[in-house]
């Protein structure tokens, strides 16, 4: 179990590069940025709009860390099996 942790390690610091990457590279739009809709002031369709198009890429890498996210708790909920 000790040879792994290298390996671990490096997938972790590249998966904290990626995110911080993802968070600095981004230029973040404000509320008054978003384009207006007067029909639906929750403006629902403008968010799906930016999302899809402009940050369609953050958008995949935060889908990539929650599915990492949901395993890694599958697996620790799961525990160690004793024989």
């Amino acid at each position: 179990m000790q040879s792994n942790r290298p390996a671990a390690l490096v997938v972790a610091v590249l998966f904290l590069a990626v995110v911080g990457l993802g968070v600095f590279g981004t230029a973040w739009n404000t509320v008054s940025e978003l384009p207006g809709n007067l029909e639906d002031p929750s403006n629902i369709e403008g968010l799906g709009m930016l999302i899809f198009t402009q940050y369609v890429v953050p958008f995949e890498v935060l889908s990539i860390v929650l599915l990492a996210t949901l395993i890694g708790a599958i697996y620790m909920a799961k525990g160690e099996e004793s024989e």
